[in-house]
């Protein structure tokens, strides 16, 4: 029998609370109106083994890459064997290639649970239900993390982003640099950890998608640049209260398109990311956002997530010869050169490829095919 109710009505902490008491296996849904958005929790035997918000930035490859403990083209080396087998998640396949240990992979795996569910707890409003399911056998990578000890961690946050509200209001500010003071003459002394979020503050990126580029949580980031604030180096370029998202009335959906294809026109790639962020949770199923946000990466040299996207797209529209088209050249960059000739040949067939983008892609496909020939050849 499904459990289900408003979280207006049962608090999700309750909600988790009651699953770990009770000991259940299955998966708990939640979805947010106001937000548009939703999460999946799954359970076993009243431990959390898994967590999704799909539209979160913080992917097991990404977060391997940036902590070293993956290359990026051990990264591309676990994607290629993943189109092979769908089935696998990334962090099985690259410890079965030998690239990472499976701790190294628990870890990154419970900080993306961690995350989820500590963002799940600020949720208000929205609808939960719990379906009993079977166990799910995720591969050789299992992670169980016990519910109450989440809950004391979440629980602590929501106090500490109480203090930290009074200066930080929410994780979707952007912070900006100030122009040090000439007259102090004093020397900036910062840890380790403060450089390394100090030298990503660029004036355009949000705080979640500054924590999302270093692979670390929103509250550890928002901590570190509330002490920032207070050496007056920091300052927040944007401190209104984010409003609800809502899904956009259709004839609003090409006005904010184009405004994305306009500010890369502009050339600013950092106000486009997050307009088409903001797409991408209104309208994951769309082709036309994913190949944006395609374009959109390209633009910032972010090649990985552009193939990504651009993938994304064509998978959800075969017949988008533009995105097959840009997704050769995003996949040559990222050195995966048959998913390249693929994305190429596939271009092709379409009657798009009637016209000069034709003759651009037979040179690079012919390219691409000599290089990945010769590399063959000349072996690792």
């Amino acid at each position: 029998m499904a459990i289900e109710g408003p979280l207006r009505e049962l608090a999700l902490s309750d909600v988790l609370q009651l699953l770990e008491l009770s000991r259940k296996t299955g998966t708990l849904s939640v979805r947010s109106d106001t937000r548009d958005r939703a999460a999946a929790v799954r359970f076993e035997r009243g431990a959390i083994v898994g967590a999704e918000l799909p539209d979160e930035g913080g992917r097991l490859g990404h977060l391997l890459l940036r902590s070293g403990k993956i290359s990026a083209l051990d990264m591309q080396r676990v994607l290629q064997e993943q189109r092979d087998h769908p089935d696998l998640p990334f962090g099985t396949l690259a410890v079965r290639l030998g690239i990472v240990s499976v701790v190294d992979v628990r870890r990154q795996l419970a900080f993306q649970i961690e995350e989820t569910v500590f963002e799940l707890m600020r949720w208000k409003d929205g609808y939960f239900r719990f379906e009993e399911t079977p166990p799910q056998l995720d591969g050789v990578v299992p992670v169980r993390i016990p519910t109450q000890s989440l809950l004391m961690e979440a629980a602590r946050r929501l106090d500490e982003w109480a203090t930290l509200s009074a200066r930080i209001p929410h994780p979707n500010v952007v912070p900006r640099l100030e122009a040090p003071d000439s007259s102090a003459g004093t020397t900036l002394d910062l840890q380790p950890h403060e450089w390394e979020i100090l030298a990503e503050i660029d004036g355009e990126r949000t705080l979640k998608q500054i924590a999302a580029e270093l692979g670390r949580s929103d509250f550890e980031v928002a901590k570190t640049v509330f002490g920032l604030l207070a050496t007056h180096i920091v300052a927040l370029a944007d401190a209104a209260p984010v409003a609800p998202i809502t899904v956009r009335p259709q004839s609003s959906f090409g006005r904010s398109l184009g405004e994305v294809e306009q500010a890369l026109r502009e050339g600013r790639s950092g106000n486009a990311q997050r307009m088409v962020d903001s797409l991408l949770r209104e309208h994951p199923d769309s082709a036309e956002v994913h190949a944006m946000a395609g374009r959109t990466f390209r633009s910032l040299g972010r090649w990985f997530e552009a193939t990504e996207a651009l993938a994304q797209a064509v998978r959800l529209d075969p017949l988008a010869a533009a995105s097959h088209f840009q997704l050769g050249f995003a996949a040559a960059r990222t050195g995966d050169l048959r998913r390249a000739e693929y994305a190429w040949t596939t271009y092709l067939r379409l009657p798009e490829a009637r016209g000069p983008g034709g003759q651009t892609a037979r040179r690079a496909l012919e390219a691409a095919a000599t290089l990945r020939t010769i590399l063959e050849e000349e072996g690792p």
